[in-house]
């Protein structure tokens, strides 16, 4: 069974199904992300119902158990996680039939298009009210795996200049993950980048900072996104080109403008605590000097 079909019988089935099925159904429909890449017992804890409730209603729509079930998602998963290699050919045959200085210009101006559409206004005002919620915040965390890690880094890296209070949740050694297991809640901010396919332990760590009351801001591809359904305020970025990866351009120019939005609203003095780190940097020799 195909996962449109699955998700269409499920509709269908979905007013006659007993009350704690029907929470169960809810979960499938509403986060088909998550059925591929949690748990049975995951995914109970958060529809709220027993493990048994699962497995009843995967047997109900036809399967052995809900494993058979979670396979359907799984499957769709793996499939969309061919698209970079079936874009490879598009990106060699535009170099042999139009040139070298064509596809340059061609990746160019795709990412140039993505910058200029985050001027748009719904966007603009998303950046405005992230900004408001990061200069509100008693501490911010800073997190984004694989691909999305530069974006993280970047704003926790110009932040660290004038401030004390962002962290960033590193996976070496499990040292970043620690500062989560402190006092954290309402009063702070998770600033989290994810493009698809979504890092999984991103999602896994956004949903329980969220659960924390956390406040959540994205930085994602799509509003329909595991993230942005978490979010407090989400930033749509698109991330699409003629070449087999998806640019990362856009995400970081919104980590660029986040940050200098959160520098002009600190209530800290700024000059000086940037001049205080300029001299420290020269004074401990990270910078090469030709004098």
């Amino acid at each position: 069974m195909k996962q449109a079909d699955l998700m269409a019988k499920l509709k269908t089935l979905y007013e006659q199904l007993p009350r704690q099925e029907r929470l169960a159904a809810g979960f499938v429909l509403d986060h088909p992300q998550e059925v591929a890449v949690m748990s049975m017992r995951e995914q109970s804890r958060i529809a709220d119902v027993p493990p048994s409730t699962m497995t009843r209603l995967a047997k109900r729509l036809g399967f052995g158990g809900y494993d058979e079930l979670r396979d359907v998602f799984i499957a769709t998963i793996r499939r969309q996680g061919l698209e970079y290699e079936s874009r490879v050919p598009g990106l060699v045959a535009m170099k042999k039939t139009q040139g070298e200085d064509s596809l340059l210009r061609d990746l160019a101006g795709t990412t140039l298009a993505h910058i200029e559409s985050l001027c748009q206004q719904d966007n603009l005002a998303a950046i405005l009210r992230t900004g408001k919620l990061l200069s509100e915040a008693r501490t911010i965390y800073c997190l984004g795996l694989r691909s999305s890690f530069p974006v993280a880094f970047h704003f926790h890296y110009i932040s660290s200049w004038f401030t004390a209070n962002v962290q960033l949740i590193e996976g070496g050694g499990e040292s970043g993950i620690m500062t989560l297991m402190h006092d954290i809640g309402p009063k702070d901010v998770l600033l989290v980048a994810s493009l698809a396919p979504y890092a999984r332990r991103a999602v896994t760590l956004t949903r329980y900072l969220a659960q924390q009351r956390v406040k959540i801001a994205a930085i994602t591809d799509n509003a329909s996104s595991p993230l942005a359904r978490l979010a407090t305020e989400t930033i749509i970025v698109k991330k699409k080109t003629t070449s087999f990866f998806d640019t990362l351009t856009p995400a970081l120019l919104v980590s660029e403008l986040l940050v200098a939005l959160f520098a002009a609203n600190a209530r800290v003095d700024i000059q000086s605590a940037v001049k205080k780190t300029e001299e420290q940097l020269w004074a401990a020799g990270e910078w090469w000097s030709l004098n």
